[in-house]
């Protein structure tokens, strides 16, 4: 019964929130979050190399990667993405990027299940996937039962519900980081006296931040079809839709429905 109620929140109608997200990381909460959530992509970005790094529905825009040649936007027509799409149809094709990015995008999905399942067809064998999620329990996760804004939407899903999708589509948990321990007060002076609650945190690697971030690489190859020469390279930046669906994909839907 319990497992029936989640799902059906998972499935319930909702319109599309990426503009009002990325609006609300304008505001100064938004601006102090995204400082602490970029602090951990920067450090994690910085250990991946290869060419093509992927940023879906970047919320405070795309982090720096040193390591990694080509930067690739992509998402809802409300933002300045390189490509618009569905967030189940990306005109990417299978296991064509090495790090593909999902900052808060689970939590503001029309369908989670199928935004992660995108995204993970899309990663290299021996590619990453890089998930940041808001965490409901944690100072922030109260913070948006009180809110009027764009968080009281969000579905602020658990870490392991993630992890468990994420083995189901061949990925293997390699890393699970939290950050903003602190409250998200926009006075400077409020700030500085509670910022030993970040580094306490941090310190101690206590599970209880605002927020988190999953690193996950990608360890089995599924059996795609041969790509046909038309369908979209990387590199070209052509929109095409992918409909290739590897074995663990299919076995992720199944345990979608079991859900429901």
């Amino acid at each position: 019964m319990v497992l029936q109620r989640f799902s059906g929140l998972l499935t319930r109608s909702r319109k599309v929130l990426a503009g009002s997200v990325a609006q609300w990381f304008l505001t100064g909460k938004g601006q102090l979050l995204s400082t602490m959530e970029s602090k951990l992509l920067e450090t994690q970005l910085a250990r991946h190399f290869g060419s093509f790094v992927l940023f879906y529905n970047p919320p405070a825009g795309m982090i720096a990667t040193p390591s990694i040649r080509h930067q690739v936007s992509l998402g809802d027509r409300s933002l300045d993405v390189e490509m618009h799409c569905a967030e189940d149809r990306w005109p990417i094709a299978a296991d064509a990027v090495d790090v593909v990015v999902l900052q808060h995008s689970l939590d503001f999905a029309l369908s989670p299940h199928a935004l992660l399942r995108e995204a993970a067809q899309c990663v290299r064998p021996g590619g990453h996937l890089l998930i940041v999620g808001a965490h409901a329990w944690s100072l922030f996760g109260v913070y948006r039962y009180f809110t009027r804004s764009v968080w009281k939407h969000a579905y602020c899903l658990p870490p392991a519900r993630i992890t468990d999708w994420l083995a189901v589509l061949g990925f293997t948990l390699e890393k699970r980081s939290f950050a903003a321990y602190q409250p998200l007060f926009t006075a400077s002076a409020v700030q500085n006296k509670l910022s030993w609650l970040e580094r306490y945190g941090a310190a101690k690697k206590a599970p209880l931040g605002g927020c988190y971030m999953l690193v996950a690489r990608k360890m089995v190859h599924g059996a795609h079809p041969q790509v046909q020469s038309s369908k979209l390279k990387v590199q070209k930046l052509q929109p095409s839709v992918v409909a290739a669906q590897t074995t663990h994909q299919s076995n992720f839907k199944h345990s979608e429905e079991h859900d429901r």
